[in-house]
C-alpha cells in the first residue's frame, strides 16, 4: 500500500491561503498528479489485485486478443500498410502484451509499430520488464507532442475518467462552479464561485434547461483538448476509447443529480472525495456524447458505440476463447469466471462502453466490433 503523506494537504492549504479557493478541477489535478505526492506520481502501481482497482486487461488475455482482432480489421481497411498502434494510459502493460502476443504468429505482426505514451518513468520501467519479449516492436514516448503523423489507431483504456473535471451546479441565478476552500478547524470545504473559464460558460448553455435547481454535474473539458490533439496526429486511422460512461441523455438524467464522481481505494468505492488526497483515486464517468461531438468538430466521425459485452462478443468471442485455451476449458474454472467479468452486466460488460472514431477512412464502415450492436445514434 502506498505510504500517505499529509504534505499534500499542507500543499493544498498553503495554495488556498495564498491564492484563495481553487476549482475542484485544480484540486483533482493536484490530488492525482502532484509531482511528488499525487496519487499517480509515486512508484506505487494502483492497478491490479494488490492495488486499488482492476481494469479489463487484468482479467484475462482474451480482452487484448479480441481488441487485436478489431485492430487487424483496421489494418485490412488501411490496405495492410505499415500500422502504428498508440496506447495511452497503458498501466501495467497487459493490453499491449496480449495484443502483441495474439499478433505474434500472424501476418500483421511485421507491419506493426507499437508506441506507449507514458510520462512516468517508474511505470514505463515496469511496462518494459513485462514487454521484454516484444521490445523490438515497442517504443515509449513521454507525451502526444512527441508523435508526428500516425497511420493506424490510438487506443485508450480507462484513461479519460481520470482527467480532472470541473464540477458545476445549477442555482437560481444560473450555473455556479464548485471551489475548494481550506479552513483551519473544518478542513476542506466546498464553496460556490463563478464559472472559471469561458469554455465552461459555453458548455453550460448546452445542458438541458429542464434539470432542477441544485443539480450537480461534471464537465471534462480535457477530453476536448485531447481529441483535438489526436486529430492533429492521426493522418489516417482510428481512435478506440474504452471507459465507463454514458450518453448525454443518461448523463443528465434527473436521478443523477449529484454527478458521477467517485473515489477508489483498496478495491472499495466511496464518495468521500476530499479524504486522504493523494491516497485514493478520483474518477468521473465519461460523457461519450461530448467525445462524439468534439471529435466531429475536430475532423473525426463516429463509426460505432456499444457496451463492452456487445463489442467483445461481436469479435468472434467463442472462437477466440477456444483458440487461446487450446480448444478446451473447465466451465467452473477461475479463468472462465474472469472472462464472465468482461461480459456480464454485474462485471464490466454493461458499465464499460467502446467508442470508435475514424479519420481519413470511409464514414460508413461496418466494423466487426459493432456487428451485434451499434447504438451510436443515441450519442446525438
Amino acid at each position: 500500500m502506498k505510504k500517505f503523506s499529509n504534505e499534500l494537504i499542507k500543499f493544498i492549504s498553503d495554495r488556498v491561503r495564498d491564492m484563495g479557493p481553487i476549482t475542484f478541477k485544480d484540486f483533482m489535478d493536484i490530488a492525482l498528479y502532484h509531482g511528488k505526492y499525487g496519487y499517480y506520481s509515486g512508484p506505487y502501481m494502483p492497478i491490479g489485485k494488490k492495488g486499488d482497482f482492476i481494469t479489463s486487461p487484468h482479467t484475462h488475455c482474451l480482452y487484448g486478443a479480441l481488441h487485436a482482432r478489431q485492430i487487424e480489421e483496421f489494418w485490412n481497411i488501411l490496405d495492410r500498410k505499415d500500422f502504428t498502434i498508440v496506447e495511452m494510459g497503458a498501466g501495467a502493460g497487459y493490453l499491449a502484451q496480449d495484443i502483441l502476443s495474439y499478433f505474434s504468429n500472424r501476418q500483421i505482426f511485421k507491419a506493426i509499430n507499437y508506441i506507449i505514451v507514458e510520462h512516468k518513468a517508474a511505470t514505463a520501467s515496469c511496462q518494459q520488464k513485462l514487454l521484454k519479449p516484444f521490445i523490438n516492436k515497442i517504443s515509449w514516448i513521454n507525451s502526444l507532442l512527441d508523435l508526428d503523423s500516425v497511420t493506424g489507431c490510438i487506443i485508450s483504456n480507462e484513461l479519460l475518467d481520470s482527467f480532472p473535471v470541473h464540477v458545476i451546479q445549477k442555482e437560481f441565478s444560473g450555473f455556479k462552479e464548485i471551489y475548494v476552500d481550506f479552513r483551519k478547524h473544518e478542513g476542506v470545504t466546498e464553496v460556490f464561485g463563478d464559472l472559471s473559464v469561458h469554455q465552461l460558460m459555453e458548455y453550460a448553455k448546452t445542458i438541458p434547461s429542464e434539470i432542477a435547481e441544485g443539480y450537480r454535474t461534471e464537465v471534462n473539458l480535457g477530453m476536448k483538448r485531447w481529441i483535438s490533439e489526436l486529430a492533429e496526429i492521426i493522418y489516417e486511422g482510428f481512435v478506440v476509447t474504452i471507459d465507463y460512461g454514458y450518453t448525454r441523455k443518461e448523463y443528465f438524467h434527473p436521478a443523477r443529480n449529484r454527478g458521477t464522481l467517485l473515489a477508489y481505494g483498496n478495491h472499495e468505492v466511496n464518495e468521500n472525495l476530499y479524504e486522504r488526497p493523494g491516497e485514493q483515486d478520483l474518477t468521473a464517468h465519461v460523457n461519450f456524447s461530448d467525445l462524439h461531438r468534439w471529435g466531429q468538430d475536430a475532423g473525426f466521425f463516429t463509426l460505432g458505440y456499444a457496451p463492452q459485452w456487445a463489442f467483445l462478443a461481436g469479435l468472434d468471442f467463442e472462437e477466440t476463447f477456444l483458440e487461446l485455451s487450446g480448444g478446451k476449458f473447465d466451465p467452473f474454472s477461475p479463468e472462465l469466471a474472469a472472462v464472465k467479468m468482461l461480459l456480464l452486466p454485474q462485471g464490466m460488460g454493461e458499465s464499460h462502453k467502446v467508442l470508435v472514431q475514424g479519420k481519413g477512412v470511409s464514414s460508413d464502415l461496418a466494423l466487426k466490433g459493432f456487428s451485434l450492436k451499434n447504438i451510436m445514434k443515441r450519442l446525438e
